[in-house]
Order: structure tokens, then C-alpha cells, then sequence
């Protein structure tokens, strides 16, 4: 039984929260970017009502200036009307004395009452526009009331009516509430129409790791559509990754079937010894007897250690379990120690040279060369460590490994790195090879910053392996 996510204590909108995660990615999308158009209409319409409005305003408050003066120029020359006339762009006018009485007034315009009081007319000599809803001939209209100072104290009130702007405002008002829903929808339409083209591929991604769930690696890949987007780039790099996952897992999958078949081999010859011992007694050369078996435990061992060796090297992806100064001459030296009795001579030439890696990794990269050289050389095994140089002046540390054996085929020299692949005259595991040597050879030194390559002795097969090297003595 499962249970929904609750929301957090004190969480007051949690059935919001809910109801969002509940969404898909398309109506995630279009929610937001109709959330923001929506705002954004109603922010550019509340904008353009306030600049509509504001230059409405100021229109009929340069006109009232405009005739304010006017008809302060005429009481400056003399010329005081008890009517004012020919005042154009205005609806009212009054003319008042310095005790606030009125002395002169338009046609429509109260001839005894101010068309502000006295706290109004103050405000008003003070510069400041006086809005009233509503005066004698403009009833039910706003009007809007400027002041302009006039000779002898006198003030020239000027009153405009503001059912234009409020008609015009309402007007533009009714358009936005009207206009913008009709936007908002179309807008949401649309991006829910845009983005569910746009997900098509991801649709059809998922339908396409459906299939590869279902049929496995081997069969399917993710598709690709013909679009250069992200999405397209998104598939190859998935399809780039299902590759190397399916070479590996087809890797490993080899790689447990060859180390099975390994592994039964001399489990498989102890067992039939042992079962021959235990019916009819001890042989008579038991000497022999325990020869054979120990060879079988001995490559049993050998063969345990390279596979953990192979399982630590892709464990770590290819990185060093540790790194450190190393002389590889004095390394050399440790590990040519234990060939002083080996079943052919081992010779060495080894220049003083300092590498930076794991001494345990470089001192099995020797070991394998060494033990491989010196099974299946004829007379002598030659080992021999030396400084060189790169293309840029890198320094770098040469370690050759080189016998008089059978060597390898060109042909097959690149293919003697795989796990368990064994060149044909050895196939009879007379040798006691595992098959897994160079492959370490090559992970490991891949590991070090380093390559191996293989070349003809002349007779026999000649093992280079160049790492990086440092110019600082270890501390």
C-alpha cells in the first residue's frame, strides 16, 4: 500500500503543492508561462491606463494654466470683466479678490460662491491641483481646478471637467479586462500546443527506453530525431553511453564465462587426481603425484590473483589506487631478485629513472613481463630500464622486457591484450599461462599515464612499456 507525500507541518497551501507535483512537465510549462504573460499583460495594461490618464491630465491642466494666464493678463492691463468671455479650452472660471470673494466669473459660473473653499483655495495658491467631484453646470462630472496668481492679491480659478478622461480611462479599462482574459487563453493554447511538439522526442525517448527495458541492450537503441537541438545531442550522448554500457556488460559477461572455463580446468584435473588417489591408494611415485597437484594449485593461485588484479583495475575505472614517487631502477632491482634461479638467465641494464605511481602496480607490470618472458624464452630473458625523451621534451621512463622465445605474430599482437587470448602454439596451457597478463600490463600502464607496445626480437618478442617521468628525486 502506498501512501501520497503529506505536506510539511503548518504547509497551508499543501493541497496546492500536491496538486503541482502531480502535474506533468507540459502543464508545468504552460502554467508558468502563462502565468507570466498573465502578468505581464495586466502590468502593461495597469501601465498604460496610468500613462493614458497622466497625459489626459496633463493636457487639461496646460489649457487651464493657458487661460488662467490669459485672463491674468487682462486684469494686469486693466481690463477686469464682471463676465468672462472668449475663454476657450475651459468649462468654468472665477475671479477672486484677495479675501476670497468672488469679483468676476464666466457665463455658467456661480457669480457669489467660490468654486473652492477656504482651506482648498489655499492649497490651490500653494501650486497644487484641486480635483471635486462635482460643481454648479458640471454636476455628476469631476472637475479639475487650477489656480493662477493675478495682480493685487486677485487669483483666476479655472475649472475643467474630467469626463473625458474618465470616459477615455474606463474605456481602455473595459478593453484590458476584456482583451487580456481572451490573450491569457490564447497564450496558455498556444504554449501547450508548442511544448507538446516540443516533447515529442522526449516521448519518444522514454518510449525507447521502454523498449531497450524490455528487449535489452543489444537490440535497441535510443532514437534520434532529425532536429540539431538539445534533445537530439541529449539521444546521441544516451545512445554514446548504452554502447559503452553494453560493450562492458558483453565484456564482463565474457570475461566470467572464460575465467569459469579457467577455473574448471585444474579444479577439474585435481579432483580426478584426488578421486584416483582416494579408490585406489597413493601411487606409487607419490613425488609426482604431489608435483601435479601442487602445478595445478600454483596456477589456481596465479590465476585468482590476476582476476583480482583485472576486478581492483575496473573497480578503480582506471585510476591509481595510490600515487607516489617511485625509483624504478631500485624497484627493478627488488623484484629481478627473485629470477636469480629462474630457468633462464635474466640479465639486466637499468638506468637510475623516477616515476610517479602506485609501486605495487608497477612492480606487477615487471612481474608479468618478466614471468612471461622467462616462460617461454630459449635461452635468456633481457630486461632494461633507461630515460628518453617525447616529441615535446617530456621525459619519460622506457622499461624493455625481451626474450629469444617463439614471439608473437604481428597480426596477433594487439590481440594477445584481451582477457584469456592466447596465442595458438600456447593454447595447451602446457605453459601455465592464464591468458591475463598483458592484459594487466596494458590497464595498468594505460593507469600510469603510460602505453606497451610489442615488437619482434629477432628472435623472440620484444615489450615496451613508456611511462611518464619526474625530474625530482622522491623525499
Amino acid at each position: 500500500m502506498t501512501t501520497r507525500p503529506s505536506s510539511p507541518p503548518g504547509w497551508p497551501l499543501g493541497w496546492l503543492r500536491n496538486l503541482w507535483r502531480s502535474q506533468s512537465l507540459r502543464a508545468h510549462i504552460t502554467l508558468v508561462a502563462t502565468l507570466l504573460f498573465g502578468v505581464t499583460v495586466a502590468a502593461g495594461a495597469l501601465l498604460l491606463i496610468g500613462l493614458l490618464r497622466m497625459s489626459l491630465l496633463h493636457e487639461i491642466d496646460s489649457s487651464a494654466s493657458k487661460a488662467g494666464a490669459g485672463i491674468a493678463g487682462l486684469l494686469r492691463e486693466g481690463k477686469q470683466p464682471t463676465i468672462l468671455t472668449g475663454i476657450s479650452g475651459v468649462d468654468q472660471a472665477q475671479v477672486l479678490d484677495a479675501d476670497g470673494q468672488v469679483v468676476a466669473h464666466a457665463a455658467l459660473t456661480d457669480a457669489y460662491v467660490p468654486l473652492l473653499s477656504g482651506e482648498q483655495l489655499a492649497r490651490a495658491r500653494a501650486g497644487h491641483r484641486i480635483d471635486l467631484d462635482g460643481v454648479a453646470g458640471l454636476l455628476g462630472e469631476k472637475v479639475r481646478v487650477t489656480a493662477v496668481p493675478a495682480v493685487n492679491g486677485q487669483t483666476v480659478l479655472v475649472a475643467s471637467g474630467l469626463g473625458a478622461v474618465q470616459r477615455a480611462v474606463r474605456l481602455l479599462r473595459l478593453a484590458a479586462l476584456t482583451g487580456g482574459p481572451i490573450a491569457v487563453l490564447a497564450m496558455g493554447s498556444a504554449t501547450y500546443a508548442i511544448v507538446a511538439r516540443t516533447l515529442r522526442p522526449v516521448a519518444a525517448l522514454r518510449r525507447g527506453a521502454e523498449q531497450i527495458t524490455a528487449a535489452g541492450l543489444a537490440e535497441h537503441r535510443l532514437p534520434v530525431s532529425d532536429a540539431q537541438d538539445e534533445l537530439r545531442r541529449l539521444a546521441v550522448t544516451l545512445n554514446a553511453m548504452l554502447d559503452r554500457i553494453d560493450t562492458a556488460t558483453q565484456r564482463q559477461r565474457t570475461f566470467v564465462g572464460d575465467a569459469a572455463h579457467e577455473l574448471r580446468s585444474p579444479l577439474a584435473s585435481l579432483r580426478t587426481q584426488l578421486e584416483v588417489a582416494g579408490r585406489v591408494g597413493p601411487p606409487g611415485d607419490l613425488t609426482a603425484f604431489l608435483d601435479d597437484a601442487l602445478a595445478d594449485v600454483t596456477r589456481l593461485d596465479r590465476l585468482v590473483e590476476d582476476l583480482l588484479a583485472l576486478a581492483r583495475s575496473d573497480e578503480s575505472g582506471g585510476a591509481l589506487r595510490r600515487s607516489e614517487p617511485v625509483e624504478l631502477d631500485a624497484l627493478a632491482g627488488a623484484v629481478l631478485a627473485g629470477y636469480v634461479t629462474a630457468r633462464v638467465p635474466v640479465s639486466a641494464r637499468v638506468a637510475p629513472v623516477i616515476v610517479e605511481g602506485d609501486p605495487e602496480a608497477l612492480r606487477r607490470i615487471m612481474v608479468n613481463l618478466v614471468d612471461n618472458a622467462v616462460r617461454y624464452a630459449k635461452s635468456q630473458v633481457a630486461v632494461t630500464i633507461e630515460q628518453s625523451r617525447r616529441g615535446r621534451g617530456q621525459a619519460t621512463a622506457q622499461l624493455v622486457v625481451a626474450d629469444d622465445g617463439p614471439g608473437v605474430p604481428a597480426s596477433e599482437r594487439e590481440r594477445v591484450f584481451d582477457r584469456f587470448y592466447r596465442v595458438a602454439p600456447s593454447r595447451s596451457r602446457e605453459t601455465g599461462g592464464t591468458g591475463l597478463g598483458l592484459a594487466i600490463v596494458r590497464d595498468l600502464a594505460t593507469a600510469h599515464g603510460g602505453q606497451v607496445r610489442l615488437a619482434g626480437n629477432h628472435p623472440g618478442l620484444r615489450v615496451t612499456v613508456t611511462l611518464p617521468a619526474v625530474t625530482a628525486a622522491p623525499q
